[in-house]
């Protein structure tokens, strides 16, 4: 799979009540990938997709976000701004709002991540302020 089949997957189980805007911007680097909101709330998220997980349970998960994305998303969260960062892995998806972060470590992956079905309820619960 790839990160864009990754994002349209995420999209499909989303409630439709969520408004999903996946952003392409050619004029400004290191707008995220995506805007969702509701009568709940809003929120940006930038998106990055791994198909498998590393064979080695030693290698860490790169985690790569570009300078600007890394500018774009700091900046909108410092306004406080729900700007998250996310970082999947086959069916896995771990979130995390530290822009600086370059790799997670498998055994931090394992603690973390929850299954793409949960990480969609919270998206929802995010932008409906449901349960």
């Amino acid at each position: 799979m790839t990160e864009h089949k990754f994002i349209a997957k995420i999209h499909s189980l989303l409630d439709k009540e969520v408004f999903r805007w996946k952003i392409n911007d050619p004029y400004h680097g290191g707008v995220p990938d995506t805007f969702y909101s509701g009568p709940g709330g809003f929120c940006f998220i930038e998106y990055k997709y791994i198909n498998k997980r590393p064979a080695r349970c030693t290698t860490n998960l790169k985690f790569n976000l570009s300078q600007q994305q890394r500018a774009w998303l700091t900046k909108q969260y410092n306004f406080g701004l729900p700007i998250y960062a996310v970082l999947g892995v086959a069916d896995k998806i771990i979130t995390t709002q530290d822009f600086t972060k370059k790799y997670f470590t498998q055994e931090e992956f394992d603690l973390e991540a929850v299954l793409m079905k949960d990480f969609v309820h919270k998206l929802a619960n995010i932008c409906l302020n449901k349960e």
